[in-house]
């Protein structure tokens, strides 16, 4: 039937297993139920084709047209869709388990529910398309474009999606447990209450992104681009920043919602690859954002914060680095703040306990400084900028009233 004008017939229930249909036109046909099992369909037409129920296992549909194609609870298991067509087709609890669909064109299609498990999804583009509830374990999707697709309550454990697109894409309560989102973009995406324990998430990005509730313990984390904004609460115990993936440079408490809402970006900062030192590099932005270090930790800041508070711990080694500039921003704790860069405070006084305080030549403070209760150390280098205002602790207590 290789080429055949097949259009608008009725071959609903019909046994074409095996059959011969490249390049045949079925368009709007009704195969509900029939059984193509390993049909030859490479470059067939299949557009508004009603194949509800349809057993497609194992097809070759290659570079077929199955735009706008009933689907529904079709089975495609093994089948051959690379290149295919199926923008807009309905593909609802349809069964693709081990089905070949890269660079497949799916914008917009249902695929609500729908089982991918181990499906080969490959550059494939899904943008906006509806995987709500849908099951793909093992499933890879390397490079495949989602943006602004719907993934609620879809569960992709150990999936792959390498430099992928999530972006504004929805994962609400999704289940991405030990997948791989290595360099993946989900900028802008819902990821409340998802679960990424254990995930591969280096490089990845997520700018704006929604976290809340979201699981991440054991997630690997290095290079990742922060949200820039509040996190809310997450469920995590310690995240993997270790460049290799090894859990050889795990964080806890403090640290980790700097990496979620800043990044990991350059963890180690020059010249060091100590857990505990953080920096932060020319052209990152945060704005919005509430930071906070453990004690002895050592942060370098050559960023420009805007309207952020940076908690430090005792003995914490806070340098604003010549490039780094902190407008509208606070910092408060038992820290030694060094700055050769830039600070504006938000609010009087924004500079608060440090048990020292050093301006280098080229630094630049405009803020009151609320000296620690028991002895602030100061160092102003000469031709530094300063407008400074030295407050007493018994002030200090006050304002924290």
């Amino acid at each position: 039937m290789d080429r055949a004008d097949l259009r608008n017939l009725d071959l609903s229930k019909a046994n074409l297993g095996g059959g011969l249909f490249d390049r045949a036109d079925l368009e709007g046909s009704n195969l509900e139920g029939s059984d193509l099992t390993g049909a030859a369909m490479k470059r067939a037409s299949l557009r508004e084709a009603y194949l509800v129920g349809a057993n497609l296992s194992n097809a070759n549909l290659e570079n077929a047209d199955l735009e706008g194609a009933k689907l529904e609870r079709a089975s495609l298991r093994g089948a051959n869709l690379t290149r295919a067509n199926l923008e807009g087709a309905n593909l609802t609890n349809a069964d693709l388990t081990g089905a070949q669909l890269s660079y497949a064109q799916l914008a917009t299609a249902k695929l609500g529910n729908a089982n991918l498990t181990n499906a080969i999804c490959a550059h494939a583009e899904l943008d906006e398309a509806y995987l709500g509830g849908a099951s793909g374990p093992g499933a890879r999707l390397a490079n495949a474009s989602l943006v602004g697709a719907n993934l609620e309550d879809a569960r992709f454990p150990n999936a792959i999606l390498d430099e992928a697109s999530l972006t504004a894409a929805s994962l609400r309560n999704a289940d991405f447990s030990n997948t791989s989102l290595l360099k993946t973009d989900l900028s802008g995406a819902d990821l409340t209450g998802a679960n990424l324990s254990g995930t591969d998430l280096r490089h990845a990005t997520f700018t704006r992104a929604k976290l809340a509730n979201a699981r991440l313990t054991g997630a690997k984390a290095a290079g990742l681009v922060g949200t820039g904004m509040p996190i809310g609460v997450v469920d995590v115990t310690w995240l993997d920043l270790s460049p290799g993936g090894d859990g050889s440079q795990r964080v806890e408490n403090g640290v980790i919602p700097s990496v979620l809402t800043v990044g990991a970006i350059a963890l180690a900062g020059p010249g060091g690859d100590d857990a505990r030192r953080r920096y932060f590099g020319r052209g990152d932005v945060l704005r919005n954002a509430t930071l906070q270090f453990d004690g002895g930790a050592r942060v370098e800041i050559d960023s420009l914060f805007q309207n952020c508070t940076i908690h430090v711990g005792e003995q914490t080694e806070l340098v604003i680095g010549e490039h780094g500039v902190l407008a509208d921003c606070e910092i408060v704790g038992a820290g030694n703040v060094t700055i050769h860069g830039k600070f504006f405070e938000r609010q009087s006084p924004g500079i608060v306990g440090p048990r020292q305080l050093c301006v280098s030549a080229r630094g630049t403070v405009v803020s009151a400084v609320a000296q620690n209760l028991e002895q602030t150390h100061f160092g102003f280098e000469t031709g530094c900028q300063l407008r400074v205002k030295i407050v007493s602790p018994q002030k200090e207590e006050q304002v924290k009233r």
